[in-house]
């Protein structure tokens, strides 16, 4: 799954479940339930050396920018419009911990070693990946999108 789907659902996870210690860990859990899910990503029936090359890694650097932006967006109006501390510091914790995965699944694609905790990891997440065919693999995503940001715009009307 592409990141900011995954972003959007640990802000959707922030701003409906108040604590970080329950929380966090459902918006980590969320990641691998999302990754079971049809999905087409960026590195969809490639090989090791082609996610290094190519229009690969700065689509991977568009997606990061869209979730990082989507993310502190959120925060940020929590934090100064809502004026809620404690929530803006869940939503942020939650929105990092919905994508931690998979930041740290990079070195696996980027490095020729990495530390066996990662290679575990990310043989865990490969393990877990239902790959689809595009559209298809766009088309749940974006109801992905759509569903966490209905819960995010309904918990911040609330």
């Amino acid at each position: 799954m592409l990141l900011t789907p995954h972003t959007l659902v640990g802000l959707a996870i922030g701003t409906t479940v108040q604590n970080p210690l329950i929380g966090v860990p459902t918006a980590i859990g969320m990641h691998f339930v999302g990754d079971m899910l049809p999905h087409w990503d960026f590195f969809s029936n490639t090989e090791k050396f082609e996610r290094r090359v190519g229009w690969r890694p700065l689509a991977v650097m568009a997606d990061l920018i869209i979730g990082v932006t989507l993310g502190l967006t959120i925060t940020l109006f929590i934090l100064w419009v809502k004026g809620d501390q404690a929530m803006a510091l869940n939503v942020f914790l939650c929105g990092i911990a919905g994508v931690l995965p998979d930041a740290l699944e990079g070195p696996h694609i980027y490095m020729d070693r990495e530390p066996k905790i990662l290679r575990f990891l990310s043989s865990f997440q490969s393990k877990l990946q239902f790959q689809a065919p595009l559209p298809w693999g766009i088309i749940t995503q974006i109801v992905v999108v759509i569903f966490a940001l209905l819960i995010i715009l309904n918990s911040l009307t609330l």
